[in-house]
């Protein structure tokens, strides 16, 4: 009986070990990079929408990040109000823990921002206005980043569109209709 009982333990410390050693292959299999992309047309210019894009405080009238969508939300603003260095640090339930800064931008064209999300992962994100006519842009928002050898994070950026993209989608949804309603956005 005791060599039977044994045996099994090894049969269940091999199937396990079989288990760990092909989620490393795999992991080394799978992409390091990930990309998420929406956009949305806005009816309004360019010059109106990009002040709410331009300043990370302004972000909470738009994005995820609001304390009205996460009660729980904690949030530390750094750095200028509007432009490059424009930044927050943040911790929620829902939206988790990170920073974003103002990295780049260029007046009422885009704004470029990176982003630590969960203390993760990094990436670069672009907000990209681009006139569709007199009165209507075209407003987009990308994400990108690469895991490199963390195979842990390989396995997470396969939900990355699942996760970041509804969230884009709802946050352009929101600066779609204050950008609309209030046609001058206070600097």
């Amino acid at each position: 009986m005791r060599n039977r009982g044994a045996n099994r333990y090894k049969k269940g410390l091999l199937f396990l070990g079989i288990i760990l050693l092909s989620l490393i292959l795999i992991g080394f299999l799978l992409p390091s990079t990930f990309f998420v992309q929406r956009s949305i047309l806005i009816e309004n210019t360019p010059q109106k929408i990009f002040p709410y894009a331009n300043s990370i405080p302004k972000w909470r009238d738009w994005t995820a990040l609001n304390p009205m969508k996460d009660l729980s939300l904690q949030e530390n603003f750094y750095g200028p109000a509007y432009g490059i260095g424009s930044g927050i640090k943040y911790k929620g339930n829902k939206v988790g823990a990170g920073t974003i800064e103002i990295i780049d931008n260029e007046l009422n064209t885009k704004v470029d921002f990176k982003v630590f999300i969960n203390n993760k992962i990094e990436t670069t994100g672009r907000i990209v206005l681009d006139p569709e006519d007199v009165n209507k842009t075209l407003v987009t928002i990308t994400l990108e980043g690469n895991v490199k050898f963390n195979l842990v994070n390989r396995y997470i950026i396969l939900f990355m569109d699942n996760v970041a993209g509804p969230l884009f989608d709802d946050s352009l949804r929101e600066l779609k209709a204050l950008s609309e309603r209030k046609k001058d956005p206070a600097p």
